[in-house]
């Protein structure tokens, strides 16, 4: 607990002494943590910081001015907080060379004009930081009770709330990332991001070792009206905790009350992780509730992230990935590699003899799902010339935010069922699940349909009107890219593509047809390459 040198000087045993302070008054909001009396020109090793040092000077009679200098620069050194010379015994006034140096040090020194034994000011002082310490930790006690009293009924919003309502000011909980997850005592969105900037106390959250988030105690009570703590500074013997103001949260206070607030947060996050039920890691229960579709609230998603390791900022797309690994020990490292976290960290875990994850998505990138998939690709084929032999198949999700996690998950989970190598996105494979909604019947009639006469002029002339016409419309339709595929020169190519117009009976390029046309395509090429 401290007292800041402002409240010291008000206290009526220290004003007794007549006390001017010598040098800036910025000083006055030093905190002293002690009080303490020595006439001892070595007192420093023996101080531990924070104290408000009295002292009559005679231990600084004797040296000369460069030595008294140097005994300012060591007590500042030190962390002391403050020193206050009594004047008329060892000195008619406070030696100049003190008063520069301190000056210099940003060491408040203050002059005590009259006489007042140095064990009542120190009593009083002391006394009053005990007290304040007293009443903090009861009223911190009394918070911790609250909290986990109504942990069970309400979980982490309860925490927040009702610590808000027992301090009077508005709490916020967030993840690492800095994403609100919850708070209490507040009125407006407005109030929300004024209590997060202007803090009166924060504490960290660590859930089994691990930071997960912060709690924030705000500088008012979420409505906009300063709550700063009690400056009242009388005797604290004289008082009774009837006589404590109402606010009695002074900055000590709330710098407990945000630990005890933290502690229970904890306990909360830690609860909701294991809401499933099921064994394992925090990571492997939550992907496969968002990969079964199961219901997951947006705080709770944030919340169980956070527990498994993953803390998307806020307005952070994520991606859903799929895939299968011989080694899913190296697969998690691949995927792990490949994931450009920023410090939000990454969610991996087995599910069902799958490797499922959700990382977050690259902020510059204008594909991030494709250069995601380009990283893995690159990272299997590096552990591949090392001599790993690892072989990672899967696919990429859609970008979105982190509610719809379980949506890019499933999204990848059903284009991995199309991959037989290689990764790729999610719409690399639409053709095929759109195909795979087709029975056989109705496949063959597609092909037939669209690219029977195609099909029957190939079969009579030992051409290959069908893959041409396939890589045409892969290509999006560029000549140059469909030659060099091809292997063709770009007028045999046109020829080809005439050919293929004229039996058809429509442009390749209409917008009508080139959707089917694809399809049949891709029908085609995976009936003779299943």
């Amino acid at each position: 607990m401290s007292l800041t040198l402002r409240e010291i000087l008000d206290l009526a045993e220290v004003k007794a002494a007549a006390p001017a302070l010598t040098t800036r008054q910025a000083g006055l909001n030093r905190a002293v943590t002690w009080a303490h009396s020595s006439e001892i020109f070595e007192i420093g090793p023996l101080l531990s910081g924070g104290e408000l040092l009295l002292t009559t000077g005679l231990g600084l009679s004797g040296v000369d001015a460069g030595a008294r200098r140097y005994w300012i620069r060591d007590l500042a050194e030190r962390r002391v907080s403050a020193v206050a010379i009594e004047v008329g015994r060892s000195f008619a006034t406070v030696p100049e060379e003190l008063v520069d140096e301190a000056d210099r040090s940003g060491m408040p020194l203050i002059r005590l004009d009259r006489v007042v034994p140095f064990e009542r000011i120190c009593r009083a002082v002391n006394t009053v930081l005990l007290n304040r310490e007293s009443v903090a930790v009861r009223l911190a006690d009394g918070l911790s009770d609250r909290l986990f009293a109504t942990l069970a009924g309400g979980g982490l919003a309860a925490v927040a709330r009702n610590a808000a309502e027992q301090i009077g000011r508005a709490v916020t909980v967030s993840t690492v990332a800095g994403r609100v997850v919850t708070a209490g005592g507040l009125t407006s969105p407005k109030a929300l991001r004024r209590a997060v900037a202007e803090t009166a106390a924060r504490a960290d959250i660590f859930v089994d070792g691990r930071p997960w988030g912060e709690v924030r105690i705000a500088a008012d009570d979420g409505a906009g009206r300063s709550r700063a703590g009690s400056a009242d500074a009388q005797p604290a013997d004289a008082r009774t905790d009837e006589a404590w103001p109402a606010d009695v949260w002074t900055a000590d206070a709330l710098a407990l009350a945000a630990r005890r607030i933290a502690a229970a947060a904890a306990v909360a996050v830690a609860h909701l992780g294991d809401s499933s039920g099921e064994p394992g890691t925090a990571a492997t229960p939550l992907l496969q509730d968002l990969v079964d579709g199961v219901p997951v609230a947006e705080q709770e998603l944030v919340v169980r992230a956070g527990l498994a390791g993953l803390h998307p900022p806020a307005g952070a797309a994520v991606l859903g990935v799929v895939a299968h690994a011989r080694e899913p020990a190296a697969g998690t490292a691949l995927i792990r590699s490949a994931a450009a976290t920023g410090g939000h960290g990454v969610l991996i875990g087995r599910v069902r003899g799958q490797l499922l994850g959700i990382v977050v998505a690259e902020a510059a990138a204008a594909d991030p799902a494709g250069a995601f998939a380009e990283r893995l690709r690159a990272g299997a084929e590096r552990q591949d010339q090392d001599g790993a032999g690892e072989t990672l198949t899967g696919a990429v999700g859609p970008p979105v935010p982190l509610a719809d996690a379980g949506r890019s998950l499933r999204e990848a989970r059903a284009a991995a069922e199309y991959m037989r190598d290689g990764i790729r996105t999610w719409r690399e494979t639409v053709a095929d699940r759109l195909l795979g909604l087709l029975d056989d019947e109705s496949r063959a009639h597609l092909v037939d349909d669209l690219l029977g006469s195609l099909r029957r002029w190939d079969a009579a002339h030992g051409s290959d009107l069908v893959r041409t016409v396939d890589v045409y419309l892969r290509y999006g339709c560029s000549p140059s890219r469909a030659a060099a595929e091809l292997h063709l020169r770009r007028q045999s190519l046109h020829q080809r593509l005439n050919r293929a117009e004229q039996l058809l009976g429509f442009r390749l390029d209409d917008p009508a047809s080139a959707a089917a046309l694809l399809l049949a395509a891709r029908a085609a090429r995976a009936d003779t390459h299943p």
